[in-house]
């Protein structure tokens, strides 16, 4: 990296196709172009939902790899990236070190405050890594690192108003230690794919008159991707020519497939895997569906609605800022299969209320450019190193 300029490092446990993923890309492309040269430190695993590789070459991005960070929980690993993250900080003289991701997160922060030269420390919590159905001495486990981990930044950013409150709740800082910087979605090429149902449908090999309920997730526990099957069992009994299309790979592949044959609904699913043409994709879909334990603000869900997609959702993390039951979709309680399904079926039914339901999509999505979160960072990046 040059020297004798202000320089930042995101630090990310994967480059897995994801949202955290894509905004630190965006983040590091556009932070460049403004004048503070940003690279990406991550980890040596890759991901069966695919890999952003591609894209940090496009946009130009220099990746570092720290071979003993890894996703799970291992002594011996957590140490040595430890020492491996705080040597390429301090070899190429980082002015900041933004962190991302629970593992990322709390290696990142502990090394940045042990280097050799100040720097100053940035963490985004993308939702917090503990919620509520996990085991008791798990989600103690993860609140009592966060709570010693947030201490060690310089700056606490949430990409929605519930994860402060849920931080506060937990102990974790007060709410003025935390600034909102929402996540921030390249909207132009989904705004373009409005309209094109017919087209995308095509492209899946789904007859035009199927209904389609959609999704894009990483399949994992806290996604919760098994709750899909369960709300298709059900809405399969008033639209049995329905299809549920799930775009996305993960640790539960297998598991979701198995669970989809023994509920008989093989005829009812396509499985695309990782899929990077998500913008021709979700045009096919009538209804856009998350079944999520937990969340910060899920991209998928904004790509959708920027499609005029309306949503059905559980009410975790920031989801409620879009989705309320009078504008752009419905909530419900986590793991209320009933609730989900029922909510399917209205939009379903009637094009008329999903077109009520989205009147004012546009406007609720202006928050969320990546032009504003970019132009946010550069300020704080700039507020940051003035008070180094």
């Amino acid at each position: 990296m040059a020297e004798n300029k202000t320089t930042i490092l995101h630090i990310i446990t994967k480059m897995a196709v994801g949202g955290a993923q894509m905004n630190t890309l965006i983040s590091c492309r556009e932070i460049t172009r403004m004048g503070y040269p940003s690279a990406v430190l991550t980890g040596p695993e890759i991901s069966p939902e695919g890999t952003f590789s591609d894209l940090s070459e496009k946009y130009g991005i220099p990746v570092f790899t720290a071979p003993h960070l890894i996703r799970k929980l291992s002594p011996y690993h957590d140490f040595r990236a430890f020492f491996e993250i705080r040597e390429i900080i301090d070899r190429n003289r980082f002015s900041i070190v933004h962190t991302h991701g629970s593992k990322a997160k709390f290696l990142g922060r502990l090394a940045a405050a042990h280097t050799k030269t100040p720097v100053k420390i940035v963490q985004t919590v993308h939702g917090w890594s503990f919620f509520d159905t996990m085991p008791p001495l798990q989600k103690a486990f993860y609140s009592l690192l966060e709570r010693f981990g947030y201490k060690l930044a310089d700056s606490n950013i949430v990409v929605s108003p519930h994860d402060i409150r849920k931080g506060v709740n937990w102990g974790i800082g007060k709410p003025e230690d935390y600034q909102l910087i929402r996540s921030g979605v390249e909207f132009e090429e989904f705004f373009a794919q409005r309209g094109n149902s017919l087209t995308a449908k095509e492209r899946l090999g789904i007859p035009s008159e199927n209904p389609v309920v959609g999704t894009v997730i990483r399949l994992a526990s806290q996604k919760h991707p098994e709750a899909i099957v369960d709300v298709a069992e059900k809405v399969k009994v008033l639209f049995p020519d329905v299809k549920f299309v799930v775009v996305g790979d993960g640790p539960l592949d297998s598991y979701m497939k198995q669970y989809i044959h023994e509920k008989n609904l093989n005829d009812n699913f396509i499985m695309l895997g990782s899929r990077k043409d998500v913008a021709e994709i979700l045009p096919a879909f009538d209804v856009f569906l998350l079944t999520s334990r937990s969340e910060g603000l899920p991209r998928a869900m904004l790509e959708a609605l920027a499609v005029k997609i309306p949503v059905v959702a559980t009410d975790v993390g920031g989801i409620a800022e879009l989705i309320n039951g009078l504008k752009n979709g419905f909530l419900c309680s986590h793991g209320d299969i009933d609730c989900l399904a029922k909510g399917i079926q209205k939009l379903l039914e009637s094009p008329e209320l999903r077109n009520k339901l989205l009147t004012t999509v546009d406007l609720d999505l202006e928050p969320f450019s990546a032009e504003i979160m970019v132009q946010q960072l550069f300020q704080l990046y700039t507020f940051l190193v003035k008070n180094m």
